[in-house]
């Protein structure tokens, strides 16, 4: 499995939280397993999440294949940064 560690920016915690919490059933069937998902302490904006998949390609098949409800959720697409790493 390939490690993801994505951080972007949200226009509402709240509101995105609950969006990603209801697009678990996707993900799960993507093949993609959350680890962790959070906010920094002093920014509930910025907010980070590091996943597992079978590789790049299937993260990006998710996104794109998903790409409306990412919008709808607030997450603010420009401000993503995603590290690939190992096990």
């Amino acid at each position: 499995m390939t490690k993801f560690i994505v951080n972007f920016e949200v226009k509402d915690w709240d509101h995105w939280k609950k969006s990603f919490d209801a697009h678990d059933g996707p993900r799960v069937k993507a093949g993609i397993k959350v680890a962790y998902v959070g906010h920094e302490l002093e920014n509930e904006k910025k907010v980070h999440v590091v996943m597992d998949a079978e590789s790049p390609e299937t993260l990006k098949k998710f996104m794109d294949e998903n790409k409306d409800a990412i919008n709808n959720s607030g997450h603010i697409q420009e401000t993503t940064n995603v590290a690939v790493c190992t096990d």
